[in-house]
């Protein structure tokens, strides 16, 4: 394979202090999101030390991968430039003219392209399949944060509901309570408790009944199951303004509106982001986004830290939900879809990547583990799915926290839901496609659109028409099509999200686990290292493809269990 690598000398060939921190906060950002407050949850499923080796094994299997993918990258843009200098053409002599040629391939060639490279239109198929499920499932994931978040904000009143006790009075001045199955849908969310019976209501300022170690997965998210169930109860009251220091059912009325409807809230919001065309255009929301959620996270962090203390019901090992934690995971590094977009931006700095690269999964490693096992130490089997579920309710902290990351959640989603809806237009509005313009058939001759007596414009056309021979024809919707029919369809889209967020209202991290175990498995694990082995497996050595296959067997059965788990924990 000849050699057309050497770099054209640009004006700045040495990148700059200012090049180097964006280039590895932009790595930092694609790869954590707001999937780090659900990493408590995730050790919960994995117990303790499972879950740190989990993620210890996660992290390098996605640092190896993302190398692979750009490795792969690599090989497909010198054999694209070893075709383009062999072709027959006038300016086939010209090593300036094949090095622009690379650089336009460098830049321009995706995670899409290489699919189709390999596996043909297959493989495009396939790379599109997992990032649509990626990319939306993050899109109904928040919904339903906000929704949660919002609902977090009301207050539930909380009673002891004595109203069929019987009232015999001795003469020690003690009288029996008898509870008559009272209990039927109790939930307990720690908020204030007050006691009613027939003479007015007792406050119990002293019993809180979510504790640390209270099992609150599904805290505000479902009032369909008692957390105490006490039937035909009989105490002994000496002093009925006392009831506190007894374990008495407690009943609970939520002044919430209904969380299906909470998520909601944000749909309209949504709908108009979705009509953004050009996601240059979303640049400061994206520095919103960034600040929103960067100050929830030391919010919640410095809470964890503060008064931290180590439940005793914390288990080291739990196999049997483990493939949920890999599905949370694997989803919480969301980097691998914009890997190669970030590399073709480091046009000269593409040396130091692979640097970059590890350093930004180790400090993305190191922010949700110490998220998952600080909050899992502290709660134990008590964290919610969200880790701010476990603040304290109705106090400054937790209210501002929520805002903030309802605002950054807010400012995220145009981000996440840009590349759903272009994949999904390329398939309905491009030419060609069920809603777009018909294909021309008419093939243009070089006389017909460049100037014969300009050498430069005769390269550059010539340059133009090879790169679109060489490269899968990209897909784009054209000014053509009425906005109005694009703006429907992107209405239709969000509201089908809202409409699966209802319906998961209390499930955000197993969404996550599923678009873990489905789409980030697939993208970050088995196709680099199908890719990889497709491409260069007569150069590589065996245990190179030993490796490949290891890694290709983990992210299938990472993911098929993952997935199982998640559905089966969700039925039961």
């Amino acid at each position: 394979m000849a050699d057309y690598s050497t770099v054209i000398s640009r004006r700045h060939d040495t990148p700059t202090c200012r090049q180097h921190t964006a280039d590895f906060a932009n790595l930092v950002k694609a790869f954590i999101g707001a999937n780090y407050l659900t990493m408590s949850f995730a050790f919960h499923n994995s117990g303790l030390i499972l879950g740190m080796i989990g993620l210890v094994i996660i992290a390098l299997l996605t640092d190896h991968c993302c190398c692979l993918i750009v490795k792969v990258k690599e090989h497909m843009v010198n054999r694209l430039v070893d075709q383009y200098a062999n072709q027959n053409t006038p300016i086939n002599g010209s090593h300036t003219d094949i090095q622009s040629f690379r650089l336009s391939v460098e830049k321009n060639l995706g995670y899409g392209d290489i699919g189709q490279l390999i596996l043909g239109r297959a493989g495009t198929v396939i790379v599109q399949i997992c990032l649509f499920i990626t990319q939306f499932g993050f899109c109904i994931a928040y919904f339903v944060f906000i929704g949660n978040a919002v609902y977090h904000m009301f207050p539930v009143e909380q009673y002891y509901n004595v109203s069929t006790l019987t009232n015999s009075t001795q003469g020690n001045g003690t009288f029996n309570l008898s509870f008559l199955d009272v209990t039927k849908g109790v939930q307990s969310t720690g908020r204030g408790i007050v006691m009613q019976s027939d003479s007015g209501l007792l406050n119990n300022g002293s019993h809180h009944a979510a504790s640390d170690n209270v099992d609150i997965h599904n805290k505000g998210l479902h009032h369909s199951k008692p957390m105490l169930t006490t039937n035909n109860l009989v105490l002994n009251v000496t002093n009925p303004a006392n009831v506190s220091n007894h374990s008495i059912p407690i009943l609970s009325h939520d002044t919430a509106p209904p969380l299906e409807l909470l998520v909601l809230i944000p749909l309209p919001i949504f709908i108009a982001f979705s009509y953004v065309r050009n996601v240059r255009n979303l640049g400061g929301i994206s520095m919103v986004a960034n600040m929103s959620i960067f100050t929830g996270f030391v919010a919640v962090l410095c809470y964890l830290i503060i008064g931290f203390t180590v439940s005793p019901k914390v288990v080291w090992v739990k196999w049997a939900t483990f493939p949920i934690f890999f599905g949370q995971v694997t989803s919480a590094f969301e980097g691998i879809g914009v890997v190669l977009p970030i590399h073709a931006s480091m046009e000269n700095n593409r040396g130091n990547f692979k640097n970059f690269l590890h350093g930004a999964i180790a400090v993305v490693s190191v922010v949700i583990g110490s998220f998952g096992v600080l909050g899992y130490l502290r709660y134990g089997p008590g964290v919610g799915q969200m880790i701010n579920q476990n603040l304290p309710e109705h106090t400054p902290l937790s209210i501002s926290v929520g805002i903030t990351l309802c605002v950054g959640i807010l400012f995220t989603f145009p981000l996440q839901f840009f590349p759903v809806i272009e994949i999904l237009e390329g398939y309905l509005f491009a030419k060609g496609r069920i809603f777009g313009p018909k294909k021309s058939t008419k093939l243009l001759d070089d006389s017909e659109s460049c100037t014969d007596n300009e050498e430069a414009d005769v390269t550059t056309h010539l340059l133009k028409k090879n790169v679109k021979l060489l490269l899968p024809e990209p897909v784009h919707v054209p000014d053509s099509v009425a906005a109005w029919k694009r703006n429907l369809f992107r209405t239709l889209m969000v509201t089908v999200a809202a409409g699966l967020a209802a319906l998961l209202r209390s499930s955000f991290a197993y969404i996550a686990a599923v678009t873990g175990s489905v789409g980030s498995t697939m993208l970050a694990f088995v196709l680099p290292c199908v890719f990889h082995i497709k491409t260069q497996h007569h150069e590589l050595p065996a245990w190179i493809i030993a490796k490949d296959v290891i890694i290709i067997i983990i992210g299938v059965t990472g993911g098929v269990m993952g997935l199982s788990s998640v559905i089966i924990t969700m039925v039961e």
